[in-house]
């Protein structure tokens, strides 16, 4: 699926963390963002949309958007991954690890 834009919801914080990894990512780190939403059949009567359950995310470094199940994401210390590639256990960030 080709995410240019979609529909999302902030709200109920997702994480404690600023990034996640994936099952079906690993080693590469991800920020979440919001809830994917989908409209229902009231949509074009209310303006609302309801969750999917989907997480909508980026890969750090990246600029595509994608969904995830919420199960498949795992939260990542911000000592574990390079703020500029993404990839987990990658330090030429310059982030203070100690």
């Amino acid at each position: 699926m080709n995410h240019n834009y979609e529909p999302f919801e902030i709200g109920d914080s997702l994480y404690e963390v600023s990034a996640v990894t994936s099952a079906n990512y690993r080693g590469a780190s991800i920020y979440p963002f919001g809830w994917e939403t989908e409209p229902d059949e009231d949509t074009d009567w209310t303006g609302i949309e309801i969750r999917t359950g989907r997480v909508l995310c980026v890969m750090v470094g990246d600029d595509r958007i994608f969904s995830q199940d919420e199960g498949d994401l795992t939260p990542l210390a911000r000592e574990s991954y390079c703020g500029e590639c993404g990839q987990v256990g990658c330090t030429c960030d310059g982030y203070d690890r100690e």
